[in-house]
């Protein structure tokens, strides 16, 4: 985010990992990510999953959770065990689901919070923006709580057995 509250551009995956992490660091009322798979989310990095415990900590009376959405989960806990076990740990504040892709038009590649949205150009997270707003910021927000309306849990925080 940039502290002019304009919107601006990224063109490298370290600039988006950075983008990503300010909006988390943010600690904004509400969290909300989506990707196809989070393939290129830095979700192995131990100073994000930090920042996403801090903020998972910050306030016990905060109603929101942070809401994940995907297409695809079934790499994320082989390809991310950090995420997986900061899942289980914080089952009461991280909410998942998964969507088709066909109920997924217009979804981008994003993190929100009320203030800030960052989002790809692409999968890959090479190139995006940081946008910041406020007309902007509502819209994409608005698009992921279409999406989250017409997703299904998914990726639980542990599996049961017998």
């Amino acid at each position: 985010m940039h502290a002019d509250g304009r919107d601006a551009s990224f063109d490298t995956r370290t600039q988006a990992h950075a983008a990503l992490s300010a909006v988390v660091a943010d600690q904004g009322t509400s969290l909300c990510c989506f990707s196809a798979d989070f393939r290129a989310w830095p979700l192995d990095q131990l100073a994000f999953i930090r920042l996403m415990q801090a903020w998972a900590l910050r306030d016990a009376k905060r109603p929101d959770a942070m809401r994940f959405l995907a297409l695809d989960w079934s790499q994320v806990s082989t390809r991310f065990p950090r995420f997986a076990t900061f899942r289980r740990d914080f089952a009461h504040r991280v909410a998942c689901r998964q969507i088709a892709e066909i109920r997924s038009p217009g979804l981008v590649e994003m993190a929100a919070s009320a203030r800030c949205v960052v989002y790809a150009h692409t999968a890959t997270w090479m190139s995006g923006e940081c946008v910041q707003t406020a007309s902007r910021t509502h819209a994409l927000n608005l698009r992921f709580d279409e999406a989250w309306e017409q997703a299904v849990p998914a990726f639980p925080s542990a599996i049961l057995g017998l």
